[in-house]
C-alpha cells in the first residue's frame, strides 16, 4: 500500500512511498527519487512498523480491493482460524444488518470461520452504533451466535441486560435473522471450500512441526495460532 508522510511545516518535504507488508519500501514510478533523508525515514517506517498496524493496513487493503474486485477470491486467502466479515466475502451483498435502539441507530456485522472443514454452525456477531466521523470505532460488544437454540440461549445468557435488549432489537427489525444468518453462513463456507481448492499444495512434513515454527500451511502464523489450533 502507498503511504504518504505529510511535513506540515513545509509541504515540498511531504513523499510517498510503497509500504509491503512483510516491513520492507519500494520507491513509487513517476514520483521525484527521495533525498537521503526521506529515503532513512521511510526505511525506518517500514521496519519499525508494530505488528498491529500492519495487521490494520492488511485489512483497510482488503476492504478497498472489496469495493473494486468482481471476484473475491482473486484478493482473499484461506486462513484456517480466521473468521472473515461477510462483506469481505461478498462485497456486492446489499443486505445490511441494521437497526434502532432506544432512538439511535445501530449495525452489526457477521463474521465466519470459513474453513468447511469446521462445521461449527455459528458466527461472530459485532454490535456497532452508526457515527460518520468514526470510520475505525470499536464494536460495542461482540458475541457468539448458534444456530442451536439451546446454545444461543446460553450464549446470550452471558450477555448484559442492555446488550441483550440490543440483540432482541435486532431479532425485532429482521424477524428471519436466523434464516438469513445461516444462508449466510452456507455462502461463507462455499466461499471457504473455493479458497481452499486454489490454494497452492502444503509439502508434508514428516517431523513433528513445533509451536513457535511457520505453519506449514503457508498463512504466515506461527503452528500453535493456526493449524494447532483445528487439532486442538
Amino acid at each position: 500500500m502507498v503511504v504518504y508522510l505529510r511535513d506540515k511545516d513545509n509541504l515540498e518535504n511531504s513523499f510517498a512511498f510503497q509500504l509491503n507488508f512483510n516491513k520492507t519500501f519500494n520507491t513509487l514510478p513517476e514520483h521525484p527519487k527521495l533525498t537521503k533523508v526521506q529515503d532513512q525515514i521511510a526505511k525506518g517506517f517500514s521496519k519499525n512498523a508494530a505488528d498491529e498496524l500492519i495487521v490494520l493496513f492488511k485489512q483497510r487493503a482488503v476492504e478497498a480491493k472489496a469495493y473494486g474486485e468482481k471476484n473475491p477470491v482473486s484478493y482473499l486467502e484461506f486462513e484456517p482460524g480466521r473468521y472473515f466479515n461477510y462483506i469481505e466475502l461478498l462485497p456486492r451483498n446489499k443486505e445490511m444488518l441494521d437497526f434502532n435502539y432506544e432512538d439511535n441507530q445501530y449495525f452489526a456485522e457477521d463474521s465466519y470461520d470459513i474453513d468447511p472443514r469446521n462445521d461449527n454452525k455459528c458466527l461472530q456477531l459485532s454490535f456497532f452504533k452508526f457515527q460518520l466521523d468514526s470510520a475505525d470505532q470499536a464494536p460495542l460488544f461482540s458475541a457468539t451466535y448458534y444456530f442451536d437454540e439451546e446454545m444461543r440461549e446460553k450464549e446470550d445468557a452471558k450477555l448484559t441486560v442492555k446488550n441483550n435488549d440490543m440483540l432482541i432489537a435486532l431479532n425485532q427489525i429482521i424477524p428471519d435473522l436466523n434464516d438469513r444468518l445461516k444462508q449466510r453462513y452456507k455462502n461463507a463456507k462455499k466461499m471457504g471450500q473455493e479458497l481452499l481448492n486454489n490454494q497452492a499444495p502444503v509439502e508434508i512434513q514428516q517431523e513433528k512441526v513445533k509451536p513457535n515454527e511457520p505453519c506449514p500451511c503457508g498463512s504466515g502464523k506461527k503452528y500453535k495460532k493456526c493449524c494447532a489450533l483445528m487439532l486442538n
